[in-house]
């Protein structure tokens, strides 16, 4: 149980810090940390804590200090849709019974996170995309260059977590 806590520990880390640092776009460890935390414990209801508590802290500081806007800013105008597309990632991950449907669990909420949160850009009142059936084409569209990065982040930084519990627990019986 300590080796799961040691990496669910790295992995929230690593999600901040890859959400603050320069990188490339849709790149960070946030589905990991949505959809493995949920698929190794079976902890929904942690893993969503750990999701909102780290987008929560990570936009604050973003908001606020860099991308100021001159008020204080908890959250920006499409981070309800964010926030549920990355809890889609959660319930994936809740619902993967084996690596085999973890693979497939991954797949569906990057599908689920491009759908939820691309919709949330449509429907913003910031939207360039008219309230249209082909704005709503227009803006998921526009948003397709950035969903194999996600897909991509969400894979790798799975793995490295699986691999690292794995490595934890050897170690611990070693």
């Amino acid at each position: 149980m300590k080796s799961k806590a040691t990496v669910f520990a790295v992995l929230t880390v690593v999600a901040a810090l890859s959400r603050l640092f320069p990188h490339y776009p849709n790149f960070t460890a946030m589905g990991a940390l949505s959809f493995y935390t949920a698929y190794s414990s079976k902890n929904i209801w942690q893993s969503l804590a750990l999701m909102a508590g780290t987008m929560m802290a990570t936009d604050l500081v973003l908001n606020n200090l860099f991308y100021p806007t001159g008020e204080f800013v908890l959250m920006y105008a499409g981070s309800l849709f964010t926030y549920l597309g990355f809890a889609a990632y959660t319930l994936t991950g809740y619902l993967s019974k084996s690596l085999k449907s973890a693979a497939l669990g991954l797949i569906a909420g990057s599908l689920i996170f491009f759908a939820i949160s691309n919709f949330g850009v449509w429907i913003s009142t910031f939207s360039p995309y008219p309230k249209t059936g082909t704005g709503l084409l227009a803006a998921y569209t526009a948003a397709i260059p950035f969903f194999a990065p996600e897909l991509l982040s969400s894979f790798l930084f799975s793995a490295i977590a699986g691999y690292a519990e794995s490595r934890v627990k050897a170690a611990a019986n070693a």
